[in-house]
C-alpha cells in the first residue's frame, strides 16, 4: 500500500516538472521572436505595437465618453433640479395689476400753473423783501419784547378762537378761551404775558372758520395760491373772510384806521412772528426740497388735516 502511494506522487512529480518545463520554453520562444521582430535601441522607449494600442485606447475613449454622458447627465438634473423651485416660485407669484390706480392727491389743483406763478412772487418776496426787515427787527428787537408783542396780538384776537370753538360744538374749549382771555387782561396787562399758559396750564385753543366749515362738511375745494397769504383752499379763504370779520383788528381798522394803516396793522403782526420763528418753518419746508411748489402744497394740506381732526 506504502509503495503504491509513493509511486504515485513520483508520477504526479514528474508530470508537474514537464509541464513547468515546457511553459518556459513556450515563454522563451515567444520573447526571442518578439526581440528578432522589433530590435528596440538603448534609450529609445518601447512602442507598442498599434494592435495592442487600439484596444487600449478605445477602452481609455469609451471610458471618457461614459464619465462624460454621467457627469452631463447629474448635471442636466440639477440643472432640473436648481430651476424647478425657481419655476414654482414663479408660477405662484401674483400676476402684476396694471390696472392699479394712484392715489388721488390731498388737493385738486386745476390752478397750478397760476398757483405756481405766485407762489414764486411769494418766495422771491420772501428772500428779497420779508426776510431782510424781520431779520432787521429781530437785530433791534429783544426776544422778549417780541414774544410779548405776539401775546397781545393774540390775547386781542380771542374772538376769533372763542366763537369758533361755539360753532364747532366745543364748549369747553370756549370756557378755556374765555378763561384764558379774563386772566390775560388783567393778571398779563393787557395780554402782553400769558399767566393763563405759565400759572394756570391753560392752553390757546387753535380754532379758525375754516376748521368750522370744515366740521359742518364743507369740502376743501381747489387749492389757491394768494399774494403774501399764501396757500389755501376755497373753503379757507371763505373761512380767512369769516375770520376777518370776528377779529377786533378787522373791525378797529374798518371804523378807526385807513386800509393802508389797517394793512400795516397785518404786515407788523405777521413780520412779528415770523422774528421770532425766524423763518425756519418755511425754508425747513422749501430748502431741501426738489419742487418747493408741491413740497409746501403738501404741508399746508397736511396740516390742515391735522387741525380739522384735532
Amino acid at each position: 500500500m506504502m509503495l503504491d502511494i509513493k509511486k504515485g506522487e513520483k508520477h504526479v512529480r514528474r508530470s508537474v516538472l514537464l509541464m513547468f518545463v515546457v511553459v518556459f520554453t513556450i515563454c522563451v520562444c515567444k520573447t526571442s521572436v518578439r526581440a528578432e521582430s522589433s530590435p528596440v535601441s538603448e534609450g529609445q522607449p518601447t512602442e507598442i505595437p498599434q494592435e495592442e494600442k487600439t484596444p487600449v485606447i478605445n477602452k481609455a475613449n469609451e471610458d471618457s465618453e461614459l464619465k462624460h454622458t454621467v457627469s452631463t447627465g447629474q448635471s442636466d438634473n440639477t440643472k432640473k433640479e436648481d430651476t424647478t423651485p425657481a419655476d414654482t416660485t414663479q408660477e405662484e407669484e401674483e400676476p402684476i395689476n396694471n390696472d392699479v390706480k394712484a392715489e388721488p392727491p390731498l388737493v385738486k389743483d386745476p390752478l397750478q400753473p397760476y398757483n405756481r406763478a405766485i407762489f414764486t412772487f411769494n418766495d422771491k418776496a420772501y428772500h428779497y423783501f420779508i426776510k431782510p426787515i424781520y431779520t432787521g427787527y429781530n437785530s433791534m428787537i429783544p426776544e422778549k419784547a417780541r414774544v410779548s408783542v405776539r401775546n397781545f396780538f393774540t390775547n386781542v384776537k380771542m374772538p376769533v378762537r372763542f366763537f369758533n370753538c361755539l360753532f364747532q360744538g366745543e364748549s369747553k374749549g370756549a370756557g378755556t378761551e374765555f378763561a384764558r382771555f379774563v386772566i390775560n387782561s388783567t393778571v398779563g396787562v393787557a395780554g402782553f404775558f400769558d399767566p393763563a399758559k405759565s400759572k394756570f396750564h391753560l392752553e390757546k385753543q387753535e380754532r379758525d372758520f375754516g376748521q368750522t366749515l370744515a366740521k359742518h362738511k364743507m369740502n376743501s375745494g381747489v387749492y389757491i395760491v394768494w399774494p403774501f397769504l399764501g396757500p389755501s383752499t376755497v373753503r379757507d379763504t371763505v373761512g380767512l373772510a369769516g375770520d376777518a370779520a370776528l377779529n377786533p383788528f378787522g373791525w378797529i381798522s374798518y371804523f378807526f384806521l385807513t386800509p393802508l394803516e389797517g394793512f400795516g396793522n397785518y404786515s407788523y403782526d405777521t413780520v412779528n412772528d415770523l422774528s421770532i420763528d425766524k423763518g425756519t418753518t418755511y425754508e425747513n419746508i422749501t430748502k431741501p426740497a426738489i419742487d418747493p411748489y408741491i413740497a409746501l402744497q403738501d404741508a399746508y394740506v397736511q396740516n390742515r388735516i391735522k387741525k380739522i381732526k384735532e
